[in-house]
């Protein structure tokens, strides 16, 4: 269906201390382009927290959407200048998660590319810190 790739997320978060966490996964995953959207599909490891659960992201325009199913459930949607609401949920609890994006910066093409979000986080009402992701696809 689609082409083996090497995807690359890295990911920080600043808290309102300004303290920095910073998290790099490197996996095998699929990438494809269909109805002029683009899909990359991977697994997620211990290291995310999120072991046994499955991420597509789906790239329209400047249009952005991360779901995940497995071991959590959750879809974030990142359109600048837009707040998104949506339910992340674990074999333990759920808490509404509400995206605040500032920047989305898409630049794939058929042989791979790279996506960079930086947003505001809040889960059940507390801000959760400054975030940035940058995904990187590259046929393998």
């Amino acid at each position: 269906m689609g082409k083996d790739v090497l995807v690359t997320v890295k990911g920080a978060r600043r808290d309102q201390d300004n303290e920095t966490e910073v998290i790099e996964l490197v996996s095998p995953g699929t990438y494809y382009f269909k109805n002029n959207t683009y899909y990359i599909i991977y697994k997620e490891t211990a290291l995310t927290g999120m072991e046994n659960a499955t991420t597509t992201i789906k790239a329209e325009g400047n249009s952005v959407t991360i779901l995940r199913n497995g071991s959590v459930s959750m879809r974030q949607v990142f359109e600048k200048g837009k707040l998104h609401r949506s339910v992340y949920q674990t074999g333990f609890s759920s808490m509404e998660m509400v995206v605040k994006p500032w920047n989305i910066e898409v630049d794939l093409t058929e042989l791979g590319g790279s996506i960079k979000l930086e947003y505001e986080l809040e889960l059940s009402g507390a801000p959760v810190g400054y975030n940035s992701l940058e995904i990187v696809v590259k046929e393998v």
